[in-house]
């Protein structure tokens, strides 16, 4: 099951409403004007059809449109989500809620699963839920690529479609490289010289990482080296070896002349240790700067030394345009760069072989595919044929034209090398054209329920709304398509809009769209109707607006008989 609720507010004419959806067929019926094809304008907006202002109800800003819709057989449906970081939480996998608002004066807004979502992402998940066929937008049989996926999905070789479409992307990714690489022949062998010059400079330099660092503190410590020296002599001299008087001196007179006076007032006690600490701190510094002052070099020749080793990577940085201390990286990529250069020398032999094995096998599969292909229109376009004569049109028929290329150099697609298209004839001795160019809209809607018939045993669409399906049907033919439409809902969920009772009789679920006027204002409601309203219903449409015992009773042996069906 797939569609289960559907939330509608201010759109169109209707204000407010929420309906819960069954299983099986649900019909919708409504006497003319009231709307019928609302709840379809709702489901084909939430599917990412075009949005106009227009569609919000008069006087409100904004319309709201909400789906729900129950995922938990759709594998490929869930991938697609959870590909896209819009699966919900653990417990609640099984649900999936699309959300469309149409603002009046503001751009559209689209939520999968309360999160936003582009209008792109919201059409790609509507073709895998719901299938609309009549006159609408999102009808997808008009498409050539739906006509090839009802054959691939018929035929059951999804497997070796995978296959072929990863063949194809390889081939593809390689025929660029081949392009990309002849191109760039002779400006690879240029830029290879220039490289070759460059590395041999830095290999001459080697360069270590941190080099430059090491080589400014150096070159700091030898410049200032006197500056140092002298700096650092004045400090042990003031503090230490002053002959009238110095910190330390002074200090340790001080200190013992507070521990004293500690002995007859016990407040001096914290400055008393804090004496004691600056004294153990100054003769800790005496120690340090004499160390610093032993290390300290005066070398001439070895700023020399630094100074030039330092302008040659300032240098070769400015050269490389950027920092003497990425100079190391700047070398490791330049090495890179030349390696897989000198590699591509070889490549487009190799390419070109690799290119070879994998169109051999890409021709192998793709044949396969087609021949299946074939043998399957075959047996589809029999089988189809057949049940437009039982949908009243006698005398039509449809073929499915498969046309695979076939020359020396095999065209690569992922879909593979055959143009499939649906040609079909509406009347006896008419010729075949193609489908979008020849059926009416209530033919392409019966034609499309004759194919949904034959292959919804292995149909992966959860939800088929169909429009207009009984126009210019009725009697036994209209008895037929309200059969094929129960059967068909034995596989999928199945909506259908329709005015004929022998078409509504069969709905497991029956929805009635009524429209109400008073005073202020005028707007459309759905009601799923029980049992004795649904007779009422069916005897409405079979007599109209006076509805007799004979008609009512007519209407009960209908919906006796589908029941048994």
């Amino acid at each position: 099951m797939a569609l289960t609720e559907l939330s509608i507010r201010n759109f169109a004419i209707i204000k407010q409403l929420e309906i819960e959806i069954d299983e099986g067929l649900t019909v919708v019926t409504g006497e003319t004007g009231a709307g019928k094809s609302i709840m379809l304008d709702a489901l084909n907006l939430i599917l990412g059809s075009r949005a106009e202002s227009e569609m919000v109800r008069h006087g409100e800003d904004q319309c709201e449109i909400t789906a729900l819709f129950d995922i938990a057989g759709l594998k490929n449906v869930r991938e697609w989500l959870s590909e896209r970081d819009l699966l919900n939480a653990q417990e609640d996998q099984d649900n999936c809620l699309v959300r469309r608002v149409v603002r009046v004066s503001k751009p559209t807004k689209c939520y999968i699963n309360d999160q936003p979502a582009t209008l792109t992402s919201l059409r790609e998940l509507g073709y895998m839920l719901v299938d609309l066929h009549g006159q609408h937008e999102h009808q997808s049989l008009m498409r050539l690529p739906e006509q090839r996926r009802i054959i691939d999905q018929f035929a059951d070789h999804g497997e070796a479609l995978k296959v072929m479409a990863k063949l194809a992307s390889k081939i593809h990714r390689i025929e660029r490289e081949l392009q990309s690489v002849s191109q760039n022949q002779t400006d690879n062998a240029d830029r290879m010289e220039l490289l070759s010059f460059q590395l041999n400079e830095l290999d001459e330099a080697s360069i270590v990482d941190g080099e430059f660092e090491e080589l400014e503190q150096e070159h700091s410590r030898l410049s200032n080296s006197q500056g140092l020296i002298d700096g650092i002599q004045a400090t042990i001299d003031a503090l230490f070896h002053n002959e009238t008087s110095n910190v330390s001196a002074e200090l340790g007179k001080a200190v013992k002349q507070i521990s004293d006076l500690h002995e007859f007032d016990h407040n001096l006690g914290d400055a008393n240790e804090l004496l004691n600490s600056a004294l153990a701190q100054v003769e800790e510094t005496q120690s340090s700067l004499e160390s610093a002052l032993s290390k300290i070099d005066k070398d001439p020749e070895r700023l020399q030394e630094v100074e030039q080793r330092r302008d040659t990577l300032i240098n070769l940085a400015r050269k490389h345009r950027c920092s003497e201390s990425t100079l190391p990286e700047r070398h490791q990529a330049l090495q890179a760069e030349y390696e897989r250069l000198e590699s591509a020398h070889s490549q487009p032999e190799k390419l070109q072989k690799e290119l070879s094995e994998l169109k051999d096998n890409y021709a192998k599969v793709a044949f396969a595919i087609s021949s299946k292909r074939q043998e399957v229109a075959e047996q589809l376009s029999t089988a189809i044929s057949e049940q437009m004569q039982d949908l009243g049109m006698s005398g039509g028929a449809l073929s499915i034209k498969v046309e695979p290329h076939i020359s020396d150099d095999v065209i690569v697609s992922e879909h593979g090398i055959d143009h499939i298209e649906f040609m079909v004839s509406t009347n006896h001795g008419m010729p075949l054209k193609s489908l979008n160019k020849t059926a009416s809209g209530g033919e392409m809607s019966r034609i499309s329920l004759a194919i949904q018939v034959i292959t919804s045993e292995r149909s992966d669409t959860p939800t088929l709304v169909f429009d207009e399906v009984d126009v210019g049907v009725g009697g036994k033919v209209a008895q037929i398509v309200g059969t094929r439409l129960r059967k068909l809902g034995k596989n999928a969920q199945v909506i259908c809009i329709t005015h004929l009772p022998q078409v509504a009789s069969q709905g497991e679920q029956h929805i009635f769209i009524d429209k109400v006027s008073n005073e202020d204002e005028t707007y459309s409601t759905l009601v799923k109707l029980n049992d004795e309203m649904r007779t009422l219903e069916i005897a409405r449409m079979l007599g109209g607006e006076i509805i007799t015992d004979r008609t009512k009773a007519h209407a009960q042996e209908m919906l006796a008989a589908s029941s048994q069906s």
